[in-house]
């Protein structure tokens, strides 16, 4: 059976109403539903768990773009026989779906995190449903949907292991600094294009944040979960502001658009937990 064969046949349940629930099941694969959660377990759920999985979550993110790019392979819409909706989540090359890839890396995340039957179960319910999300809409191929759960399995692992050595070494304050300064720059050695740029600038201002905040604010969420919701959605506007602001700003090109999605990432992890503080909206476990 030919990969557009396969397509035909996840489509030959088509209707209405399942138009509407790939759709929206494909919407939890989208940038912007991570955009929306990482800030709500970082600064509502636990600081440690949002920043790492956060991490990871951008690095897969970031070589999904890359292999695309490398693979430079296009996508079934347009090709004769295949009905494709939701176009407008598909941009660019096909292998490997980002959107199963980045469903993978995060609920696959989680799930080691949580460590308890029911969660892992649905994990791999959402999983699965991104992926033939984007097989029913005709925006990717069979193959690129298994490659985007097994790249994004292996950022996981990937994650986990990194995660292990690093909290088995005492690292000096200036390392620390060094490092998610230069292995970020050194991955843009394999892609550079604008989106890149963009998530390498980020994964460089929150790690050198969450660096500096763990070292001088060290934030403690609040145990009433109540008193964690405004600063999630202040913290959340306060992020789509800054980016916006600096749109304006700052050039639109290389390194300046590195530099603004840095500047971001450091206001998320570092500048906003220490207002906060500051505030007194959050403690500080800092003595003295």
């Amino acid at each position: 059976m030919t990969q557009v064969e396969m397509l035909q046949v996840v489509q030959s349940f088509a209707n209405d109403t399942l138009d509407w629930v790939m759709i929206g099941a494909s919407m939890i694969g989208d940038e912007m539903f991570y955009m929306a959660v990482l800030p709500i377990l970082y600064f509502a759920v636990d600081k440690r768990l949002g920043i790492r999985i956060g991490m990871v979550m951008l690095v897969s993110l970031f070589a999904n773009l890359a292999l695309k790019w490398g693979f430079a392979s296009p996508r079934p819409i347009g090709v004769e026989g295949i009905r494709s909706l939701y176009v407008e989540s598909a941009p660019g090359y096909s292998f490997p779906s980002g959107h199963s890839q980045g469903a993978a890396t995060f609920w696959g995340y989680l799930a080691t995190v949580v460590r308890k039957k029911w969660f892992a179960l649905l994990a791999l319910v959402i999983v699965l449903m991104v992926m033939i999300s984007r097989l029913y809409l005709g925006v990717h191929w069979p193959i690129d949907v298994v490659g985007g759960l097994v790249f994004g399995a292996t950022c996981v692992a990937l994650g986990h292991w990194v995660d292990l050595k690093l909290s088995q070494r005492r690292m000096s304050f200036p390392l620390h600094l060094l490092i998610g300064v230069a292995v970020p720059l050194a991955m843009l050695a394999f892609y550079h294009e604008q989106e890149g740029r963009l998530m390498i600038g980020f994964l460089i201002g929150a790690w050198v944040g969450y660096s500096c905040e763990s070292r001088y604010v060290e934030m403690t969420l609040p145990k009433n979960i109540w008193q964690r919701i405004l600063p999630v959605v202040v913290g959340l506007l306060s992020v789509f502001l800054w980016r916006t602001m600096l749109q304006g700003v700052l050039p639109q090109d290389a390194p300046w658009d590195l530099v603004r999605y840095a500047m971001i990432g450091m206001w998320a992890t570092f500048v906003f937990p220490w207002i906060l503080v500051q505030l007194g909206v959050y403690k500080s476990a800092r003595k003295g």
